[in-house]
């Protein structure tokens, strides 16, 4: 689950928020500079590349694997500046560092007679981000923007540690440098009153590849060539304060003012998102007491990709600042993990691949917003979740001739999911959200070589737990908009 900074945080944010929203917003608090502290939590999915190293002459090729993913909660600082132009569009520099602790860890343990435990670790220290933002004002308090830019990692070696009941031991299996790359995002920013703002941000940060020596200071590089690629999504809330120009000049809006500011109805949406999954996986004996002969446990199994998402719902408006609602959704995704293995010596030809997919889900689920203007709603979601596995399958021959067969059947998850984010009335029926969530599935027994050799299952269980995060942005229509008077919310 996200961590407890994101909680604390998000409990700080809807205090300041509920203590400042009565306080008007100006046109100008959106220029100049700007300070903020936040959090949030962060997955990270690895391609890691191993090879033969420069001593060894004859053979090309090497493994694959993309899809080891990690996951943490990190602390971060931000400055930027900002420019309103045209009464609509912002503009505006940044930059934030992510004090962070996202882990990709790779463990295997085997209980009988030796009690074997391996595990390898890899972390994502600390992150700088320095980039610009364009955004929209969709109203004279909220602002829809994109973000791109320069990001910088610090990261840990990756340590190994190896434990039996008869001693073990621990150390450096690779280490590794800083990492550079760029980040680009969007997310939604609100002003509360008094110079202060909310602003909630998804952010996809890809690193390039960079090479790892392997068992330092004992040669083995020279045989082995290794190199790692992180790419980063995080979901991230933050307060800030902005310093305004010194002007109190009102709000102006050249739009056709919200009239509207009854959000009790029904609504349907289309959005887009990106989702990234990590997968525990357990493979233990049937055997009295089950696990007693072996279990093999597998950390850090991630996929990712994107998401298209059509929704329904109802929302009520309780009070001047209260909402509640329900919603059914349904994402068409395509949460995929790829592997590859190819090895030539320039005569004959191995290759091998696996291939696994998350491809769509369906959520039912309740949320509670606060309207911190009449137009822009800060809310929490919370709901069922059931989700889709495509089967696992493995393709691998000599020289182009190959073969397919399924390792794990396809099925689906049950689970919850957790959330939260902003939604706005950019028109009298029309409204654009943006939202992060947090889905937490149950840990289920998947079928084994379903095809090939399914009497295996009466002797071996295995087992999934996975969770995946996703960042959605979405425009919602709403039937039945009741023209009311403008009033300020009090």
């Amino acid at each position: 689950m996200p961590n407890t900074i994101s909680i604390a945080l998000s409990i700080a944010v809807s205090a300041a928020a509920f203590g400042l929203a009565s306080h008007p917003a100006h046109a100008n608090d959106w220029n100049g500079f700007s300070v903020g502290i936040g959090g949030g939590y962060g997955v990270t999915n690895n391609e890691m590349k191993i090879g033969p190293g420069p001593d060894v002459t004859g053979i090309s090729g090497g493994l694959d694997i993309n899809g080891l993913s990690g996951t943490g909660g990190f602390f971060t600082l931000g400055a930027g500046y900002d420019r309103v132009l045209y009464n609509k569009l912002l503009v505006g520099a940044f930059v934030d560092y992510d004090f962070a602790d996202i882990e990709t860890k790779v463990s295997l343990g085997i209980p009988p007679a030796d009690d074997l435990n391996a595990s390898a670790k890899f972390k994502i220290d600390n992150q700088l981000s320095v980039g610009g933002k364009v955004g929209y004002l969709v109203s004279p308090t909220t602002v829809f923007f994109a973000t791109g830019g320069y990001a910088h990692a610090e990261t840990s070696d990756v340590d190994a540690s190896v434990s039996t009941a008869s001693g073990g031991g621990s150390g450096t299996l690779a280490s590794v440098g800083s990492f550079n790359g760029y980040f680009f995002g969007g997310g939604a920013e609100t002003l509360i009153g008094k110079g202060f703002s909310v602003k909630a941000e998804y952010r996809y940060t890809s690193l390039e590849a960079e090479n790892a020596t392997v068992l330092p200071g004992s040669g083995a590089s020279d045989f082995i060539s290794a190199s790692i690629k992180p790419q980063i999504q995080t979901a991230r809330l933050s307060l800030n304060y902005r310093f305004g120009d010194d002007s109190n000049d009102a709000a102006t809006n050249p739009q056709p003012p919200i009239v509207n500011s009854n959000w009790t109805g029904p609504y349907i949406g289309i959005g887009a998102g990106y989702g990234v999954a990590n997968n525990k996986a357990t493979v233990a004996d049937r055997s009295s007491p089950p696990g007693s002969i072996f279990n093999v446990a597998l950390d850090g199994l991630g996929s990712d990709g994107g998401l298209i998402s059509g929704t329904v719902g109802y929302d009520l408006q309780l009070h001047t600042r209260y909402v509640i609602g329900a919603f059914f959704d349904a994402d068409f995704a395509n949460l995929k993990n790829r592997n590859t293995l190819s090895l030539t010596d320039g005569i004959d030809t191995l290759g091998a691949g696996t291939i696994s997919k998350f491809d769509n889900m369906l959520m039912v689920g309740g949320r509670f917003g606060y309207l911190v203007t009449p137009d822009t709603l800060v809310f929490g979601s919370v709901g069922y979740a059931n989700v889709g596995m495509d089967p696992m399958t493995l393709n691998a021959g000599f020289s182009g001739a190959s073969t397919g067969i399924v390792l794990i059947d396809g099925q689906r998850f049950d689970g919850f999911f957790v959330g939260g984010g902003i939604e706005t009335k950019i028109w009298e029926s029309l409204s654009l959200k943006a939202e992060y969530r947090y889905v937490d599935l149950s840990r289920d027994e998947v079928t084994l070589l379903p095809n090939d050799l399914p009497q295996i299952n009466q002797f071996i269980s295995t087992k999934f737990d996975p969770t995946i995060q996703m960042g959605r942005l979405s425009l919602n229509y709403r039937f039945g908009a009741r023209e009311t008077p403008d009033a300020p919310l009090k």
